[in-house]
């Protein structure tokens, strides 16, 4: 019986070191591209097939999902990868977690950065999408099977499982209405991720619906805790001074809770605060805030699913999967009915 060959026997053929072999046959970052044919062709010479080659040669599968996030420190994307990789392992998957740290160089990269290290994924989940920063035409030409999750642009060629945002807005806008709200404002996003403009283009729509929209009380905001310190601190030194608030991100939202605790600004007794994601942390806040359920759980969970069918053929490739969930409203004790007499 011939002896069966070891990941020794490879390295020495290849003329490699055993943890190169290990970093290939494990997809770990940093094999380069001649090390990498030169492991594999040894690897056929010896016919050495560790489970998941040989499932590979079998199947065309490793069962092996990339997921590319904008800042693994943004609490949204904390939760969002904890659903993904819960529905990845329940499918019998891995996932390999690549950030950008939003640079927009590790953006235009991203495709050389993907090719270069994680030659091997079965698919590609993106949450970082941005605007005039991906070329999804080429990550498609390379990545036959990708969906965007959470934070995408409009394609006619790529899958997406996100919330509408629109309508997110809107639900915000018309809750303030509905508590007696006239004087309304609203903290910005970044201007360059679609989901966020879309959140504030469904909140502006539903205020000029009722003639309240005034773009004094529309204050710049951003994406971190201190941006939302910040646009409160704006608000604080106006003459324009709302009685009610959109932060289009909870994270803003917090932000706005720190200042207004540290300027002993009462909310919601002078001023009603609402945030977009229902994060975990919306809960627990010092005043629970209300905001609009982005179902980020459920995207991460049909966001694999639908990967995963694209993966198996249980859905035909060149068959467009672009899902939208609906929002909704979690009421908690940031915001307050007024009265005009």
């Amino acid at each position: 019986m011939k002896q069966k060959s070891t990941i020794s026997d490879v390295a020495k053929l290849a003329g490699v070191s055993k943890s190169a072999v290990s970093k290939y046959l494990n997809n770990i970052p940093y094999v380069s591209d001649e090390t990498r044919k030169r492991i594999e062709q040894a690897i056929k010479e010896l016919d050495y097939y560790p489970n998941n080659f040989a499932r590979a040669l079998v199947h065309n599968s490793i069962k092996l999902i990339g997921l590319v996030i904008s800042n693994i420190h943004i609490m949204i994307n904390t939760e969002l990868i904890k659903s993904i990789e819960e529905e990845a392992n329940q499918l019998g998957y891995n996932i390999v977690l690549v950030t950008t740290n939003d640079n927009e160089a590790n953006d235009e990269r991203l495709l050389e950065i993907l090719k270069d290290r994680f030659q091997h994924l079965d698919g590609l989940i993106l949450a970082n999408a941005r605007e005039n920063r991906l070329n999804l035409e080429a990550l498609k030409r390379s990545f036959e099977h990708i969906v965007m999750v959470h934070r995408h642009v409009p394609t006619d060629f790529i899958d997406y499982v996100v919330v509408d945002n629109y309508t997110g807005g809107k639900l915000a806008a018309e809750y303030l209405v509905r508590l007696g709200h006239k004087q309304i404002g609203m903290i910005e996003g970044q201007k360059d991720i679609y989901p966020t403009r879309e959140r504030a283009r469904g909140f502006i729509e539903v205020l000029q619906k009722y003639e309240l929209y005034h773009p004094a009380y529309i204050i710049e905001g951003g994406k971190t805790l201190e941006d939302g310190y910040r646009a409160a601190e704006k608000i604080m030194l106006s003459n324009h001074k709302p009685t009610a608030i959109f932060a289009i991100s909870d994270v803003l939202a917090f932000g706005l809770l720190d200042a207004a605790r540290e300027y002993g600004w009462k909310i919601p007794e002078e001023i009603s605060l609402i945030g977009f994601d229902n994060l975990f942390f919306c809960k627990l806040a010092r005043v629970p805030l209300t905001t609009i359920d982005s179902r980020i759980k459920e995207l991460g969970t049909q966001a694999v699913q639908l990967l995963v069918q694209k993966i198996e053929g249980q859905i035909a490739k060149e068959t467009l999967q672009q899902v939208m969930l609906a929002p909704s409203l979690v009421s908690r004790e940031s915001c307050k009915e007024i009265s005009h007499q």
